[in-house]
């Protein structure tokens, strides 16, 4: 029986619709001679990522890697229930709370839907994980079944407007993530993670990605080289912006990165 390799994470991780094979998550299972599980997905939020975690604690692979994202997404119902403002307001169990905990309407999340509460355009997913201009500006996109309706973009744009707060947000995602980090390895799981989206490198801060994680994580878990990047290897192997297969690199850029991975593996985990 073959190992098992998983990932999570946006763009940077994924396969490519255009170019299938090509990815370096696909390279490294192949090299490895592992069977593959790709949760990543081109636009994820960091919460949609936090479900990929779950679903990599559910599965227990033998090697995981995980890279959160940038924190300018969100995530929002796949389908609306609006309410009816008509009604009495104010008491102790006010009919709108009744309202927001009513999971028969199931318009969200649910937890024993796992990993189909994200949307991967061919499931019957209950939230929309993507990026905030992707819902502002409502362009097509190719992980859900059409663009959100009149009201739900014009919900975002107000949200933007009057209520977004950026390093709140950044805050609240680098919660999430350190806590779905810290559970898997809580549960003996093999990975690592990369945090150069969610926690950009900066030369004036250079032990940042070590100390956003708990010390009972040891070091080989965290991806701590600045130069050995996602973001790094597209850069030095670019694409044609307007031939971008979807993680934003040549594919020269994917085996460069599948090679650190492999090494890091074998190296300091002794899998291979």
């Amino acid at each position: 029986m073959k190992k098992k390799l998983m990932v999570a994470g946006c763009s940077f991780s994924a396969v490519s619709q255009s170019l299938p094979g090509t990815s370096w998550s696909e390279v490294l299972a192949k090299r490895l001679d592992w069977d593959l599980v790709n949760l990543a997905r081109q636009g994820c939020s960091n919460g949609g990522i936090r479900i990929q975690i779950e679903e990599i604690r559910r599965q227990r692979p033998d090697f995981a890697i995980v890279s959160p994202t940038f924190w300018d997404r969100m995530e929002i119902p796949a389908a609306s229930a609006p309410y009816d403002w008509s009604q009495e307001s104010g008491g102790w169990d006010p009919k709108l709370q009744q309202h927001l905990q009513d999971r028969t309407i199931k318009n969200g999340y649910d937890r024993a839907d796992g990993i189909n509460n994200v949307n991967y355009g061919n499931n019957n997913y209950n939230m929309i994980c993507e990026t905030i201009f992707s819902l502002a500006e409502n362009y097509d996109h190719p992980y859900r079944s059409g663009k959100i309706n009149k009201d739900a973009q014009r919900g975002v744009r107000i949200w933007i407007d009057s209520i977004y707060d950026n390093a709140w947000k950044k805050q609240q995602d680098e919660w999430i993530i350190m806590e779905g980090i810290l559970q898997m390895y809580l549960d003996q799981l093999d990975f690592l993670v990369l945090p150069n989206l969610l926690w950009p490198f900066d030369p004036n801060n250079a032990t940042q990605w070590r100390q956003a994680f708990p010390q009972i994580i040891p070091d080989r878990y965290i991806q701590l080289d600045s130069q050995r990047t996602p973001q790094v290897a597209c850069g030095n192997h670019p694409c044609d912006p307007k031939k971008d297969p979807g993680y934003h690199g040549n594919h020269q850029s994917q085996i460069q990165i599948a090679d650190w991975w492999y090494d890091r593996i074998k190296n300091e985990f002794n899998l291979v």
